[in-house]
Order: C-alpha cells, then sequence, then structure tokens
C-alpha cells in the first residue's frame, strides 16, 4: 500500500482518503477553468481531489461528493481551503422598477469593484420585483454585508429579510431534521427544509432555504448547517491491525465506525464517519487506528459557531443514523423494495463484522458508514437505457483501477457501459467470457458495492 511521509519525525503513516459534501452547482467554480484552481490546491495541499465524473453528464444523478487523499494534515489542508473557497451568496427580493432606474450593468460594475461581489438578477413572474444574488467569498464575508447595506440602501430595498439557498442531499437533511428548530431559534432565522416524513416519496431535489433579518443570522445559519454534512475519512490497514476496542473509543466519540474486508488480500477498509463540525474526533480516531503517535494528531481549523454551538447537537449522529436505519428497514419490509433514495455520504446497513468480538462487544445490528466507493467505482446511473461512450469510458477507468484492464474491450465488444455492468450477474460475467474466477469475484464484489479503491497519487 501507498505510505507517504506526514511529519518531519520521519514516521511513514498510509495516504487516507475524506470524502466530504458540497453542494455540486460549485463543484465547477471550485474546479477553476481547465482545473486551474482545483491544481493549484492539490498542489499546495499535496493531496490528490476528485470531483464526480457524472455531474458533467446529461440526466445523471448529480452527486456532492468530494473526495481528499494524501496524509491526514494535508488532507485536512485541502478541506478547509475547498471550505473557504466556496462563493457566500445573499438573495433579496427587490423591486425591478428601482433596478431599472440605475441599471443592472451599472450595479454590477460597482458592486464588483467597489467590494469584489457579484450581482446576478432573476425576474420574478409578478414582473414588478426581481431576485437579486449577491455572491462574494468567507474570507471577506465583512465586505459582503457592507455590500448588502449598502445595495439596500441604493435601490431603496427593505432588508428586513434576506435570504441563502443550500442544494444539499437527503443524507444531510435526515441529519438536521431534528435540530431544525432549535438551529433557527438559536440563530433568529426561518429555515425550510424538503420533508423527508414519507420515505417512500422523496423529493428529487433537496434545497434549504434560510430566511433572516440580516446576513449575519443567515450567514451564521448556513455555516452552522454545514457543519452537520456527514464526513468520512477512510483507510485500508492490514487485519492484524485493527483493535476492536476502538469501536467503543468511537462511539465516545459519537464517531460511526465501520470495517470491512476489502477484495484485494487481507486488507481492511476502515470507515469512520460523523458531522464535519466532529472533524476533530474523527482525525483523532484515525490516528489511533493507524497506531501514531500523538505528535501526527491534526487539529482542524474549524468556525467558531461550529465550536460555540456544538452542544445543539451533541452525542446525535450515532442516534440518527441508527434512527434512519430503522425506518429504512421498516420501509422495506411494508413495500418489499428498498425506498428511492439516493445516498451520498451515508449508506445503512447490518454489515456482518469482520474483527474479533472477544474484547468489545458490537451491537448485532449496526450502522454502516458512508460509501463515497460508489463514485470512486461505479459513478455511472444505474437507470442507463441504452449503451453510453461516457459510461463506456469510466468502466473501462476502473478496470484499469483494480488491474483487468484486458478485459476492456470484451466490455466494450458485447457494448457494456457502466450501467449494464453493475446489472451484471455472475452468469453473466462467465457467458460473456470472463472464465477466471479471481476476475470475476473482484467484479462482483464491485457491482454489490463491497470493493472499495482509493484512487492512486
Amino acid at each position: 500500500m501507498e505510505s507517504l511521509s506526514s511529519s518531519a519525525s520521519g514516521i511513514l503513516s498510509p495516504a487516507a482518503t475524506l470524502s466530504m459534501e458540497v453542494s455540486y452547482p460549485y463543484h465547477s467554480h471550485l474546479i477553476g477553468r481547465s482545473g486551474q484552481n482545483v491544481n493549484r490546491v492539490m498542489d499546495e495541499s499535496g493531496t490528490r481531489i476528485h470531483f464526480p465524473d457524472r455531474n458533467r453528464i446529461v440526466g445523471e444523478y448529480k452527486c456532492n461528493n468530494v473526495i481528499i487523499r494524501g496524509p491526514m494534515a494535508n488532507i485536512e489542508q485541502a478541506r478547509t481551503r475547498i471550505r473557504m473557497d466556496i462563493p457566500v451568496e445573499i438573495i433579496l427580493d427587490c423591486s425591478n422598477e428601482r433596478i431599472a432606474s440605475i441599471g443592472q450593468m451599472s450595479l454590477e460594475s460597482f458592486f464588483s469593484t467597489t467590494y469584489g461581489v457579484l450581482l446576478r438578477f432573476y425576474p420574478k413572474i409578478d414582473g414588478l420585483n426581481c431576485q437579486v444574488n449577491m455572491r462574494g467569498q468567507h474570507h471577506r464575508i465583512q465586505r459582503l454585508k457592507e455590500a448588502v447595506t449598502f445595495f439596500g440602501r441604493m435601490t431603496q430595498t427593505q432588508l428586513e429579510s434576506m435570504g441563502m439557498k443550500i442544494e444539499t442531499s437527503f443524507d444531510h437533511v435526515w441529519l438536521i431534521h431534528d435540530h431544525i428548530d432549535k438551529i433557527a431559534a438559536e440563530t433568529g432565522t426561518g429555515i425550510r427544509i424538503p420533508d423527508i416524513s414519507n420515505l417512500k416519496e422523496m423529493p428529487k431535489k433537496y434545497c434549504i432555504w434560510i430566511r433572516g433579518p440580516s446576513v449575519d443570522s443567515v450567514y451564521t445559519a448556513s455555516t452552522f448547517l454545514t457543519g452537520l454534512l456527514p464526513m468520512q475519512l477512510m483507510v485500508q490497514l492490514s487485519s492484524d491491525r485493527i483493535n476492536p476496542c476502538l469501536l467503543t473509543e468511537a462511539q465516545e466519540m459519537d464517531v460511526l465506525f465501520h470495517v470491512e474486508r476489502s477484495a484485494l488480500g487481507s486488507l481492511l477498509t476502515v470507515r469512520l464517519t460523523s458531522y464535519e463540525l466532529n472533524a476533530r474526533n474523527l482525525y483523532e480516531m484515525l490516528r489511533r487506528c493507524l497506531d501514531l503517535p500523538v505528535s501526527h494528531a491534526v487539529v482542524p481549523n474549524l468556525p467558531p459557531i461550529w465550536l460555540h454551538r456544538a452542544d445543539l447537537v451533541r452525542n446525535t449522529f450515532l442516534s440518527t443514523t441508527k434512527k434512519l436505519l430503522q425506518e429504512l428497514s421498516f420501509v422495506q419490509v411494508q413495500c418489499g423494495t428498498s425506498p428511492p433514495l439516493q445516498l451520498n455520504g451515508i449508506v445503512v446497513g447490518t454489515p456482518q463484522s469482520p474483527i474479533s468480538t472477544a474484547d468489545c462487544s458490537l451491537s448485532s445490528a449496526s450502522v454502516s458508514s458512508p460509501c463515497a466507493s460508489n463514485e470512486s467505482c461505479i459513478p455511472a446511473s444505474l437507470t442507463a437505457a441504452r449503451f453510453d461512450p461516457n459510461s463506456s469510458r469510466h468502466l473501462s477507468d476502473f478496470l484499469g483501477t483494480v488491474g483487468l484492464s484486458h478485459y476492456s474491450d470484451l466490455f466494450l465488444r458485447n457494448e457494456i457501459d457502466m450501467a449494464m455492468f453493475t446489472t451484471l450477474k455472475d452468469e453473466d460475467l462467465i457467458s460473456i467470457g470472463v472464465t477466471s474466477f479471481g476476475a470475476r469475484k473482484i467484479l462482483l464484489n464491485a457491482i454489490q458495492g463491497k470493493l472499495y479503491y482509493i484512487f492512486p497519487k
């Protein structure tokens, strides 16, 4: 396994993988033209960063997962940089007449030059008002506040109600839905989230709307909600390096701990998951799994609000994911099928633990960690109706990562793309000419979601 030096002490530690959620509309901004933005972050942090390939394909389900690979400290540097580079967008309602009296182009030019803020105008159905989106940056939030205040005076716009929109995932909405009232009361805002009370009828998009009397209130609420996004750290280790007692420690830290066997020899994949605001405990659990000295501890750079208001959601991640498991199990029993969910960060099941429980007992029904491997291994939609050259390229790339690139032409000749590949059974593989038991085992593990692949540096 690839190892990278993570400190000057000379101790080598395996590269780990972080999976975080970033609203997909901002992916192109983070990537930049010809990848210049993400390449700069990778060069400065010494990591590899992967955005979902599927988001570039029209009609594909959009995925928020961003994957970062490297040593722990480098991963945290890249995570912090990505969070800071995501734009901050305040939404205002304004009179079309007042905007026209000044001129949209004049307003755009003035606020860009004076405050470094980008303005976009969207007419409303009533024809009298328009929605104004004012986009700034986290590290210059004070300039955005000043710009909003001056815009209100310039256009005679009342600022008693401004908003923010967060395009997110089912996972995030599930994690926050029991805490919304507390967060709204704490921040003085109104927060609207999608209805997920009926898991059999889920919305196609998950948008959170925040309304408040000031930039401070809506920005504070959105920052805290971001802290409740699921974050996962993953690493592959040999089975003799897993201490079962770590599961007890993980529970005390509100970290979901899941171990699964890899198709690659005796390696185990360890997945550690919690809220992103609980990043410090996630890194600490990873350090203990890797049996690294305290000098390798990573202290993440977290927004003050995550630390000051953490008590609102302390020790709730495990109970919330357990509740999700129970709800999904109930729906499956009632309907006989799985609910129509696209789980980005939290995959629920009852995994068979591959480690001994002689020292620490494990729950008979546990919640597995997020499975970002779905994106790295199988980035195509399961519902594709016909052969897709782009999806075929994804399959060819995947075969190369697991050392089976010599089967690429075989799948191409049989017009099997990634979407079709995910539906294959053992007899199907044999019928098209994959006769090697080892190759079929690796492919079937990938199809069943049991194979986790870490991107090479």
